[in-house]
């Protein structure tokens, strides 16, 4: 279980903040809004991101549900980094 919640809590808050950023992108509205925006919907991401890894069988399986979605949302992120 403290595999479980470690995975919880990193992954999901990376998780969560690279979505975020993700949005903060794409969206076009003013400053303002996208960050009233990422203030009420990163919080629950997060608590979803949590239920997806304590309902795991093991570690490693919450690493790969948390995992993934991290890795599309951060090399997207990478692109409009770059670009």
């Amino acid at each position: 279980m403290l595999h479980k919640t470690i995975v919880a809590i990193l992954a999901g808050c990376l998780l969560s903040i690279s979505i975020m950023l993700n949005l903060n992108y794409l969206l076009p509205l003013n400053i303002d809004q996208k960050l009233i925006i990422g203030l009420l919907v990163a919080f629950p991401m997060w608590a979803i991101a949590m239920v997806m890894s304590y309902s795991s069988k093991s570690a490693k399986q919450a690493w790969k549900r948390c995992g993934y979605p991290l890795v599309v949302s951060m090399s997207i992120n990478a692109f409009y980094f770059i670009g």
